[in-house]
């Protein structure tokens, strides 16, 4: 999930609470009530990617993204400086790491003019959604696109994020440093729309197995401790990004046994374990080499033998299929 932080306040709440080290807002409105843009906060999760707005007026842009270190809590813990919210008993908080900074930050008046009729067309569009309407950072009022007010995290699909970080919003050219600033930034953006990309696709793995790890006999059913894991790598196999057919809903363990070459599936959908392999690994001998040729549960979609044979290849396994 890619989630939007809109600050306006320059301080931020202090010390550990400042800017980019985490999210934090008031559990309740003052005067009682609950805020939708601060209830989201508890609905993140770790791992999951924050772009950050910041600045007000022609100064406000997109200056760069986190990511969670853990999952959304509330605590009675406070901000050093918790300014106009200094009421409140309770706080929502995310911590955040591994802040990328965008060397040309996108302003956010240039993204507003250069995506006016994309941005118009996904408001419309999501404001006849249902279930899966989003809450959105912007507004369209008085004919014109502008940031809603109180909107302090907010959610943004793969196609918004598109949108808003299109090369169009912040490529200038006017000089030499300006470019390599602008490319900079686009590499950058680059890694964060693929984040985006793959948390999607582990969240459609996921449902695609009902939750679910498709090892034999495998117990695991919580989604904290479910991936939707990859056949063939993403940086290996760009055909192949985003397909269903392209993803094993795992547990952590098997994850990380499939990414190491432990074990396989065939083109027949069944486990074959890589011995040497497994035997090397006290776990893997212990958990693995007993489920040899059983078949793994199936979801709707199944894994397709392009992306299982560039997983036989990378593993350097040689079955016979």
């Amino acid at each position: 999930m890619l989630w939007l932080e809109m600050s306006r306040d320059e301080v931020h709440g202090g010390g550990d609470w400042s800017f980019t080290n985490c999210l934090w807002a008031p559990s309740v409105k003052k005067g009682g009530g609950k805020w939708a843009f601060w209830e989201s906060l508890l609905q993140v999760e770790a791992r999951d990617t924050v772009l950050h707005l910041r600045g007000t007026g022609k100064k406000a842009a997109f200056i760069g993204f986190s990511t969670a270190d853990a999952n959304g809590l509330e605590t009675s813990n406070r901000p050093p400086s918790a300014g106009q919210w200094d009421y409140s008993t309770s706080f929502y908080y995310v911590p955040l790491k591994d802040f990328a900074p965008f060397p040309s930050p996108i302003p956010l008046h240039k993204t507003f003019q250069n995506q006016d009729n994309a941005l118009r067309h996904y408001f419309e569009a999501n404001k006849k959604l249902k279930a899966d309407k989003k809450r959105l950072f912007y507004v369209i009022q008085a004919g014109r696109l502008q940031c809603l007010n109180g909107a302090y995290l907010s959610e943004v699909d793969d196609n918004l994020a598109k949108i808003l970080l299109s090369d169009k919003n912040y490529l200038t050219q006017q000089n030499t440093q300006h470019i390599v600033r602008e490319v900079n930034t686009g590499e950058q953006i680059r890694n964060l729309l693929s984040r985006v990309g793959q948390k999607e696709f582990s969240d459609q793995v996921r449902n695609n197995y009902g939750h679910r790890c498709c090892f034999p006999q495998c117990t695991v059913e919580d989604s904290k401790f479910l991936v939707g894991a990859h056949i063939a790598r993403w940086a290996d196999v760009p055909d192949l990004r985003g397909a269903m057919s392209n993803g094993l809903c795992l547990c952590l363990m098997h994850d990380k046994a499939f990414e190491m070459g432990l074990f396989t599936i065939s083109f027949d959908l069944r486990v074959w374990i890589n011995r040497d392999k497994a035997e090397g690994s006290s776990w893997g001998a212990a958990h693995l080499q007993q489920f040899h040729g059983q078949p793994i549960r199936t979801g709707t979609v199944s894994p397709s033998e392009a992306a299982l044979s560039h997983h036989w290849e990378r593993t350097r396994s040689h079955p016979e299929f």
